[in-house]
C-alpha cells in the first residue's frame, strides 16, 4: 500500500532535533510492512531521516496548522501529496488539517493520528470541531485516556506509541536518579529538583541527573531548578538539548527515573523509555502514564515533592524492590509496547481502512 504520512508544524524529521512525534512517525516507517510505499511529508530540513522518501514543504507551520487554511496556502501540501500518489493518507495531530486533506482528496482514506487530548469544547465550537471528523476514515489516539476526549462520529481506535526494545536495553547501572524532559512546569521539573535534593541529602553515594529540553525559552525554570539542587553541589548535573540516543543512554545507566508530570500526559513516552532501559520508575500517574506503567512503577497519585522524595528514598533504601520494578517494567515494555507489536497492529488497522492486504 502506498501511504503518505503528513507531519504537523514544529516538527523536525531529522536525527539532530527530532520531537517525540517525529520519533513516533519514524519508528512506524522503519517497522511498517508498508515501508516500501511510504512517503513522509513535513517541514523542510537539511538532513531528514533516510528510511523513506521525504518531501519537505517550507513553512508548513503556516500552511498546515491546527486551524483552517485557504487553497493558496494549502497548495504546496497538496502538491506533495500528489507526488506521493498515496492509497491512504495518515495525518498527524490536527483534526482541521486532516479534514482539509480529506476535502482535497475525497477518494483517498484519511486517518488522523492524535497525540494529545482534544481540548474540552461546548456548544457551537464543539459542533464545528466535530464536523472536521465527519469525512475521516479513522481517528487513532495514543491512549484510552486521550480517546476519552473524543466526541466525533468517525471511527476511533487506540494505537499506543511503540519503542524498539531490541535497540534500547539496560546497561551497567550507576547510582543516579534521572529526570528527562522539557524544562517546563507541566513536566514537574521543580517537583523533581525539590524531591531529589531532599532524598539525596542523606544519601551521599547517589546523584541527580536532569536531561532538559526547551532551549532559551525555559531559562526561568532552569534557574529555579538550579536553586533547588544547589545543596547537592556536584552531585547534581544538568544537561541540555541532548540527542535522543544520548538520553536513552542515560536511562540505560540510571537506577531510578522520575516522571512527575503535573498535566495529564496523553501517553507518557518518557516512562516507557525508562522502563525499556531498565530504570525503576516513579510516576505521578497523571493522564496516560498509568496505562504505560501499569503496576510496574511507584505511582504517587500526587505532585507533592515530599511524596516523590519519599518514593526516591524508598527505592534507594530497598534494592530488592528497585530490582523488581526494573525487571517488571522492562518486561512490560517488551510484551506490550515493542515497536514491532505496536506497528503490526496499526498496519492492520490501516489495511482494513484502506481495503489493502
Amino acid at each position: 500500500m502506498r501511504l503518505a504520512i503528513i507531519l504537523p508544524r514544529h516538527m523536525h524529521y531529522a536525527a539532530d532535533r527530532a520531537t517525540s512525534v517525529d520519533l513516533c512517525a519514524r519508528d512506524f516507517v522503519v517497522h511498517s510492512r508498508f515501508r516500501p510505499g511510504i512517503t513522509v511529508i513535513g517541514e523542510a530540513v537539511a538532513s531528514p531521516f533516510a528510511d523513506a522518501p521525504f518531501i519537505g514543504v517550507a513553512g508548513i507551520g503556516r500552511r498546515f496548522g491546527p486551524v483552517g487554511f485557504g487553497d493558496r496556502s494549502f497548495a504546496p501540501v497538496a502538491e506533495a501529496i500528489r507526488q506521493a500518489k498515496p492509497e491512504a493518507i495518515l495525518v498527524h495531530q490536527y483534526p482541521l488539517a486532516a479534514a482539509r486533506v480529506a476535502r482535497a482528496f475525497p477518494g483517498i482514506p484519511v486517518i488522523l493520528q492524535r497525540h494529545n487530548h482534544l481540548p474540552a469544547r461546548s456548544g457551537v465550537h464543539r459542533v464545528w470541531r466535530d464536523r472536521a471528523f465527519r469525512n475521516l476514515a479513522l481517528v487513532a489516539f495514543v491512549s484510552e485516556t486521550a480517546r476519552r476526549s473524543y466526541t466525533g462520529k468517525a471511527r476511533s481506535a487506540v494505537t499506543y506509541n511503540g519503542i524498539d526494545t531490541r535497540a534500547f536495553v539496560p546497561g551497567p547501572k550507576q547510582r543516579t536518579v534521572l529526570f528527562a524532559g522539557r524544562a517546563v512546569p507541566e513536566k514537574g521539573v521543580e517537583i523533581f529538583a525539590k524531591a531529589a535534593a531532599a532524598a539525596l541529602a542523606s544519601r551521599p553515594d547517589w546523584r541527580a541527573v536532569m536531561a532538559l529540553g526547551g532551549g532559551r525559552s525555559v531559562a526561568a525554570s532552569v534557574a529555579a531548578v538550579r536553586r533547588h539542587l544547589a545543596p547537592l553541589g556536584p552531585r547534581a548535573e544538568l544537561m541540555f538539548d541532548l540527542p535522543h540516543a544520548t538520553v536513552m543512554g542515560l536511562f540505560a545507566q540510571a537506577e531510578i527515573a522520575v516522571v512527575p508530570s503535573v498535566w495529564a500526559e496523553p501517553f507518557g513516552r518518557t516512562a516507557l523509555e525508562a522502563m525499556t532501559c531498565g530504570a525503576a520508575v516513579i510516576s505521578s500517574g497523571r493522564g496516560g502514564l498509568t496505562e504505560v506503567t501499569g503496576e510496574t512503577a511507584i505511582t504517587t497519585g500526587t505532585v507533592d515533592p515530599a511524596d516523590f522524595a519519599a518514593a526516591i528514598a524508598r527505592l534507594i533504601d530497598t534494592p530488592t524492590e528497585r530490582a523488581r520494578l526494573q525487571a517488571e517494567g522492562r518486561a512490560r515494555a517488551v510484551e506490550r509496547f515493542d515497536i514491532r507489536i505496536v506497528t503490526a497492529a496499526f498496519d492492520g488497522l490501516l489495511a482494513e481502512v484502506a481495503g489493502a492486504v
